[in-house]
């Protein structure tokens, strides 16, 4: 097995393969750790999700993390690790 660090075209790439991630948030010293879809696009992963435990952890803390990986049966896996900050968009629908 070999285990190197990523470059970060293949950081990239992985995040652009791939829908699937986890996305790590925390709140007075408590992780909580949930699987989300997302897109990737300028750089920046989008979500959507219904108001519950992590956007209101997020709220409060907006510091994130999010892990994305790809599995292949001769390729072994890759991981990307991407730490950021939480930003609600605005509902441009109206409600």
């Amino acid at each position: 097995m070999q285990i190197r660090t990523l470059s970060t075209l293949e950081c990239t790439k992985l995040l652009m393969a791939n829908r699937v991630g986890r996305l790590a948030c925390a709140r007075d010293g408590q992780p909580y750790i949930v699987p989300f879809y997302y897109a990737y696009a300028d750089n920046r992963l989008y979500a959507f999700s219904m108001v519950g435990k992590k956007i209101d952890w997020m709220r409060i803390n907006p510091l994130v993390s999010v892990q994305i990986d790809e599995h292949s049966a001769t390729r072994g896996w890759k991981s990307v690790v991407v730490d950021g900050r939480y930003e609600e968009l605005p509902d441009r629908t109206g409600h």
